[in-house]
């Protein structure tokens, strides 16, 4: 009897500790350390990862597996998903997760790292349920004097991760221009662009290393993807970003459809407007990186966007 109250209380701290945001404290992660069917995710390098983690968790670079997507074409072969569903699932079923576990990732000073994995965990066909973000990441974790060692990663029991991929929270080049040539003509296609890179990169004040140009997609709006960070927490709380989402004038009633360099920092924005109702919400994958090394597609300078 003791031992199935045990299992529910971690459950319930799973399920509803600052679930509106998808993240969980530090204390209640603590409480699922030990739990089988929990697996806590580092997002940072190895590097980083060998001299600090947290205890038993494995280490998937984020920045490694955009590398990948990049290098291999993944988003344009597989209909712009993050990544070809035949390599998350080797990735995945290497490091020996299954879609059924739950998720806690964490990261070391940038939250989009770790958003970056929930995000693929999620277009894979993970119940957004089971994956939560460490809260304030693991500097709050030792913030609470809560345990971290070093050295290699613990290599969990290879496993058969089988995706489900969620094509409809992606969209395409070719979604995106058809959206632009709407803008062009004046036509409401009941759609918004947000562009969630920095000011200067949005203006075209700021040139990004191996893309063509600088700027940003026509019609896009300036949506900064800091705003929505807290100053110790990983996001902003709750009934603040509620506010500020009437202040941006983000209607959900329309399709959003984010962007940033390649597809990063959008991730970090999808997550709190999905916890606070929008529906038809996507990422442009492709981003800027392609965008900016098409020559043959629109884009503006300097304009901004208020509205």
């Amino acid at each position: 009897m003791i031992r199935i109250l045990s299992i529910l209380l971690i459950i319930l701290s799973f399920s509803f500790a600052d679930e509106r945001l998808y993240t969980i404290s530090p204390k209640d992660a603590y409480s699922l350390l030990n739990d089988k069917n929990t697996v806590f995710i580092d997002a940072e390098d190895s590097e980083t990862y060998k001299k600090e983690h947290i205890p038993n968790s494995i280490n998937i670079d984020a920045l490694a597996l955009q590398d990948i997507a990049i290098k291999n074409n993944e988003k344009q072969k597989c209909n712009y998903l993050p990544l070809c569903p035949k390599t998350a699932s080797k990735i995945f079923s290497e490091k020996g997760l299954l879609p059924k576990n739950k998720f806690i990732i964490y990261y070391n000073e940038l939250p989009n790292k770790a958003s970056y994995i929930w995000f693929l965990l999620y277009s894979m066909g993970v119940d957004d349920k089971n994956l939560r973000i460490l809260d304030g990441g693991i500097n709050a974790w030792k913030a609470e004097n809560l345990p971290t060692e070093s050295g290699e990663e613990k290599k969990l029991p290879k496993t058969n991760f089988k995706v489900n991929p969620r094509y409809d929270v992606v969209a395409s080049k070719e979604e995106v221009l058809k959206h632009v040539e709407n803008y062009q003509k004046g036509v409401d296609d009941n759609t918004i662009l947000i562009d969630t890179r920095t000011f200067f990169e949005f203006t075209g004040r700021q040139e990004m290393n191996e893309i063509k140009r600088a700027g940003h997609i026509p019609g896009a709006k300036f949506v900064y993807w800091r705003w929505f960070a807290g100053k110790e927490t990983t996001y902003k709380p709750f009934e603040k970003l509620q506010e500020d989402i009437k202040r941006l004038n983000i209607d959900f009633n329309k399709k959003i459809i984010l962007y940033c360099t390649i597809g990063n920092r959008s991730s970090f924005v999808f997550i709190p407007l999905k916890a606070l109702g929008a529906k038809n919400l996507k990422i442009y994958t492709g981003s800027w990186y392609e965008w900016g090394n098409d020559e043959n597609l629109p884009m503006e300078k300097e304009k901004y966007r208020k509205d």
